[in-house]
């Protein structure tokens, strides 16, 4: 795969990361390749289209579900939520 073609695209809220980081941590050792936003997300145009390239081109969109996804109606989160829902026709 390329560098922007991964197979599992996880997706959290900021205050989720470090369960996310676990999560990645352990895909990573049953050898499958994630893409992980590990540093802080950055706004602008190209940070945007990254991250819409990244969820298009994924073969699995993992959301990490939380008390803190569930409580919050905004967040970047939400927009990969519904790029994902978008990809799926649903």
């Amino acid at each position: 795969m390329t560098e922007l073609s991964h197979a599992v695209f996880l997706s959290y809220a900021a205050q989720d990361a470090e369960a996310a980081q676990r999560i990645c941590e352990a895909l990573c050792s049953a050898g499958v390749e994630v893409w992980f936003d590990r540093s802080a997300l950055r706004g602008g145009d190209m940070w945007d289209q990254r991250i819409r390239r990244e969820v298009r081109d994924c073969e699995l969109f993992v959301p990490v579900i939380s008390a803190n996804t569930t409580s919050r109606r905004e967040g970047y989160f939400r927009l990969e939520w519904d790029l994902a829902d978008q990809r799926c026709g649903v």
